[in-house]
């Protein structure tokens, strides 16, 4: 059955497998230095690049919509659906780890839209406290949510004392329970709290291919607001989300931002925004004009620039690096919450560079680590050996 005949199911989290990344585009990546010291000459492209512009936000907004996260809340209300039809027998506790960098609360959205009781949180200070965590009255009917178990826990000494007792406490309900976690999250509690035992066989997003990122964005960019409207590629005038007979996309563009984005929808709906730019028809090579047919001068036309690269610190800047781990372990933290878990990490300028660098965000007093920049910030840590979530 495809995706478009019936609904999408979450995956069982060790069946998540990042879309790979083409061959070709590895080898630019990782060559492009290189073959630049060659000075070859290039062919005039399609549309230069110097009569390129980042598109406004309205233009934005308009082709590349918010929220970030596509279809997954309907996924994730198909699973919960099919999980509650099999749930007598089963266990009564539905786990859906998720990869980091989801600013969209896409376990809280959807349990609020379907009117299911959501558990708040702890204020995150109480979390070090010396006294014993006091849970409010878990029983009741209907589904209980926790959308953000990393809420409940501070990588601290004295940090896993509430989210203990709130696995124990939901490990004797006698009521559905859906638990929502990020996946660097997930590592560190099964670690440290035996959590992954407690509650088996965890589900996540299957992770979007290049079809899946087509049928997303097509579905993104078609509405009254945007018109007849094609996303062209600044070399060649190639249309990104053309077709070919049996309905894959015809070039690879979309290919490679499915490996790029690790299969992340968040990631790829950041990447794909960041990437689109407006241009003059004066900026068009003569000899490519042609290549735009007499039934497509009316379209507009949006100009899909490279895929932004990030370069992470280096493994010998050891504070940057622990302190992008603790910000993917925990979601956004504010200074002071960030040295209680990395003492001295804010010491002198880690945030400020890393802000800078691009790597993280800043929403009020809170820093977190920018959806564009994971899988930089992956990589990264992965080559450093810090332990890494499975999505």
């Amino acid at each position: 059955m495809s995706e478009t005949e019936g609904p999408v199911f979450l995956i069982p989290l060790d069946d998540a497998e990042t879309p790979p990344v083409p061959k070709e585009e590895i080898a630019r990546r990782y060559l492009g230095r290189l073959i630049a010291l060659f000075h070859r000459k290039k062919s005039e492209p399609f549309i230069a690049d110097d009569k390129l512009h980042c598109a406004t936000l309205k233009r934005l907004d308009e082709v590349v919509a918010p929220p970030a996260c596509g279809p997954v809340l309907a996924e994730i209300g198909a699973t919960v659906g099919r999980w509650l039809d099999r749930q007598p027998g089963g266990s009564h506790i539905l786990t859906v780890v998720l990869p980091p960098c989801d600013e969209n609360a896409v376990i809280k959205t959807w349990a609020s839209e379907a009117g299911h009781q959501v558990l708040a949180p702890p204020n995150r200070q109480s979390l070090v406290a010396a006294e014993d965590p006091m849970l409010p009255n878990l029983t009741g009917s209907g589904i209980l949510v926790i959308p953000r178990l990393e809420d409940w826990f501070l990588r601290h000494r004295d940090g896993l004392r509430a989210v203990r007792a709130l696995l124990a406490a939901i490990d004797g309900l006698d009521r559905p329970v859906v638990v929502g976690c990020n996946a660097w999250a997930w590592a560190y509690l099964a670690k440290a709290t035996g959590a992954d035992a407690l509650l088996p066989d965890a589900v996540t997003v299957k992770p979007f291919d290049a079809l899946r990122l087509h049928g997303w964005f097509v579905q993104l960019s078609t509405s009254e607001a945007t018109g007849a409207l094609r996303f062209r590629l600044p070399a060649d005038g190639e249309d990104v989300l053309a077709v070919d007979e049996a309905g894959a996309p015809r070039n690879d563009y979309l290919r490679k931002l499915a490996g790029r984005s690790l299969g992340i929808p968040w990631v790829a709906w950041h990447l794909w925004r960041r990437s689109l730019r407006t241009g003059d028809d004066a900026g068009i090579a003569e000899d490519a004009k042609a290549a735009i047919s007499d039934g497509e001068a009316s379209e507009q036309t949006l100009w899909v620039a490279a895929l932004d690269e990030y370069l992470l610190p280096g493994s010998d800047d050891g504070a940057a690096l622990h302190a992008l781990h603790a910000l993917l372990i925990h979601g956004p933290l504010t200074r002071e919450e960030l040295l209680v878990v990395l003492p001295g990490v804010g010491e002198p300028n880690v945030l400020p560079v890393l802000l800078r660098a691009g790597f993280l965000e800043r929403k009020g007093d809170r820093f977190g680590c920018r959806a564009a920049a994971y899988p930089a910030i992956r990589d990264g840590l992965e080559a450093a050996g810090f332990p890494a979530g499975r999505v």
